[in-house]
């Protein structure tokens, strides 16, 4: 296989040369990265010492970076990237399809990212799910707007706690409250509006303040 693999990528595979010389036909060599013009343009220099302007082929879904020892097509004219073969271990590894704006990852039954961070940056994130499991030890969340539309929604806690500087709530129709005690701390005023108030205690009610007014 060693063998198969070095007859491939010399330098003298599927070559004609001239009576001068120059090359003709397509090659497959080994050459390393040395520079970029562009994103996806890179400068290699073969084996035998050739300089090389290369561009990283569609099918390299593996991003050149300098360094690399890629396998390079050339067919007289243009030059192409097609693998990157080897790579030092502390370079990053990139996954790109170059002059490509749309890509798409689709699986018959199931994709499977695994890794100790995944971090994801957009301009804009887009999740469509018919369900949707969360589960973790913390979760945090920053935003400046949050807007949240439910049919139903239940919460589970053992504690809620909640800090706001203004707070508003609008039930249109009937909002119950089923607490074993309930402790209201204000401040300032509390006022409370209703066309019928009813207020049954089963044994004690009281009223305490330096005046109380009814009616």
């Amino acid at each position: 296989m060693e063998e198969w693999i070095a007859k491939q990528v010399s330098p003298a595979f599927g070559t004609e040369h001239r009576d001068d010389g120059v090359a003709l036909g397509a090659t497959l060599q080994r050459a390393r990265v040395r520079k970029f013009l562009t994103a996806a343009q890179a400068g290699v220099e073969t084996e035998a010492g050739e300089s090389l302007i290369a561009r990283q082929a569609a099918s390299c879904l593996l991003a050149p970076v300098i360094g690399d020892l890629v396998l390079v097509y050339t067919d007289g004219t243009e030059a192409f990237i097609l693998a990157v073969l080897v790579r030092r271990a502390e370079q990053a590894a990139e996954i790109s399809v170059p002059d490509t704006a749309h890509i798409t990852i689709k699986a018959a039954a199931r994709v499977d990212v695994t890794a100790p961070l995944v971090s994801v940056q957009a301009g804009r994130l887009e999740l469509i799910a018919r369900g949707l499991l969360q589960m973790g030890e913390s979760l945090t969340t920053n935003f400046r707007r949050v807007v949240e539309t439910v049919v139903d929604k239940m919460v589970g806690a053992r504690t809620i706690t909640t800090r706001a500087e203004s707070r508003m709530a609008v039930v249109k129709d009937v909002e119950m409250l089923d607490a074993g005690s309930l402790v209201q701390n204000v401040e300032s005023v509390s006022s409370q509006k209703s066309e019928i108030t009813l207020i049954t205690a089963r044994r004690d009610m009281r009223l305490d303040g330096e005046r109380v007014s009814v009616g």
